[in-house]
């Protein structure tokens, strides 16, 4: 009985003992200073770096080897095609795979209402914008043009229909994109009102073909920098090099003018209203914006920019659906370079267009430029088919087309920017960004480590 007692008593006395009082804790240790070496590996692993190099050697061959460049054009497909053959089964696939998967056909027709007006109130925006800065700046002033032999076809109405809704698969799989995202939407709808057992096999085919082709990027995405490369030396080599653009650096000082202040002023407002930090979202999608840039070609930077924020944390339904929505109704670059274009070139021909007739043909710019990405080459055949509206000579069409290359590059960046960014806006309109905690990286591990040390 004393020895259970005993025992009792030192079990008390154990438990209720205090802690030992810890040591002092050691000054954490100092962080291992960044090697030269690891800052070598990480440049030359890094596909901007690559891209850079290539932009920076295809201006050089442009320039210096222009008959070279212009014969080594189709090096450049081997990035821009096998990415144009991705465009159609990942925006497919991952339209259907949102739609279906999701289920909720009337969030997704609230999303496509709110993009819709986001869309055209932007748009608007660009397209006066466009408007105020040809009339401020007149860079078509005192120029001389020569008569225009190019294609004269007008952009009509039935052209839009028709490029609008596919007739067959194969149809589809060239890649006009508008049609691939109408036939997208109506197929997962159709998928989402399915019955049950149905509809999980269409998603689960859906998300395999996705996550395939987001791989598939990921392997040609490092052909990049030899399609940038080449892009830009045949664009220099066949346009009469870099000086070309000094003989019309009004104009093109006014379209990367205007555009550059279009980005500060309106998208630095919606980062405002919608609380999105540039700093964060610039750097996250910096790939393909770049790709845009130096390729000039949106649907190039497409898979990238999805995969791009969704990392940043917008959820895939809404970024498959406002990205591809976005690219056929959303391009800001483009609908201001054609509303400065048009008036440009009655600028050269010195004809003069009232204030009121330039806002009809701002008004009738926001009905026909939503036709730009379902017909390709369509900022051309919009572009004639307003002066020919306007009874405005085509006449310098052949001088825009002479740094259509070096303008084009800023308003198809402009044009992806606008749209990962209506995306994230969206995204959080719809609750629906980073709704899943962000991944912790090892660097802010050890920070929180030192603060409890």
């Amino acid at each position: 009985m004393a020895d259970e007692k005993k025992v009792d008593t030192a079990d008390v006395t154990a438990e209720v003992a205090p802690a030992p009082v810890p040591s002092a804790p050691s000054a954490p240790s100092a962080r291992k200073p960044i090697s030269p070496k690891s800052i070598l590996i990480t440049i030359v692993t890094s596909l901007t770096f690559w891209m850079l190099v290539g932009l920076g050697v295809g201006l050089l061959l442009g320039a210096y080897a222009p008959s070279f460049s212009t014969q080594a054009k189709p090096v450049a497909n081997l990035f821009l095609r096998p990415i144009q053959f991705v465009v159609f089964p990942l925006v497919f696939s991952s339209l259907v795979a949102a739609i279906a998967g999701h289920g909720d056909l009337k969030s997704l027709g609230r999303l496509g209402i709110k993009s819709f007006i986001y869309f055209e109130a932007v748009t608007t925006i660009a397209l006066f914008l466009g408007l105020g800065m040809v009339n401020a700046v007149k860079p078509g002033a005192g120029i001389s043009t020569k008569k225009y032999t190019g294609d004269s076809s007008t952009f009509t109405f039935d052209n839009w229909i028709t490029h609008l809704t596919p007739k067959t698969w194969g149809e589809m799989m060239t890649g006009e994109l508008l049609q691939t995202f109408v036939a997208s939407v109506i197929f997962g709808c159709a998928a989402a009102m399915s019955a049950d057992k149905y509809r999980k096999l269409v998603v689960e085919i859906a998300d395999a073909v996705m996550n395939i082709m987001f791989n598939f990027v990921n392997i040609v995405i490092w052909a990049a920098p030899i399609g940038v490369c080449f892009s830009v030396a045949a664009s220099v080599g066949s346009n009469g090099g870099l000086g070309v653009i000094g003989s019309l650096g009004k104009l093109v000082a006014t379209v990367y003018a205007a555009l550059i202040i279009f980005i500060i002023v309106v998208f630095g407002s919606v980062m405002a209203i919608a609380r999105v930090n540039p700093f964060e979202f610039i750097p996250a999608i910096k790939e393909p914006l770049l790709i845009a840039y130096t390729t000039a070609t949106s649907e190039a930077a497409l898979p990238r920019a999805i995969e791009c924020l969704e990392k940043y944390g917008c959820s895939p339904r809404v970024t498959v659906f406002t990205l591809s929505f976005g690219y056929a109704f959303n391009l800001d670059g483009s609908t201001l370079y054609l509303a400065l274009a048009s008036v440009f070139c009655a600028q050269a021909t010195n004809i003069d267009k009232t204030i009121g007739e330039q806002i009809v043909m701002v008004l009738l710019l926001m009905i026909t430029s939503k036709g730009v990405a379902g017909v390709r080459s369509a900022s051309i055949i919009v572009l004639i088919a307003m002066l020919s509206t306007f009874q405005i000579p085509q006449d310098p069409v052949n001088l825009i087309l002479g740094v259509d290359w070096f303008m084009d590059m800023a308003r198809t960046f402009t044009n992806v920017l606008g749209n990962c960014l209506a995306t994230v806006v969206m995204a959080k309109w719809e609750k629906e960004f980073r709704t899943e905690p962000l991944p912790v990286t090892l660097e802010e591990v050890e920070v929180d480590v030192e603060k409890a040390a």
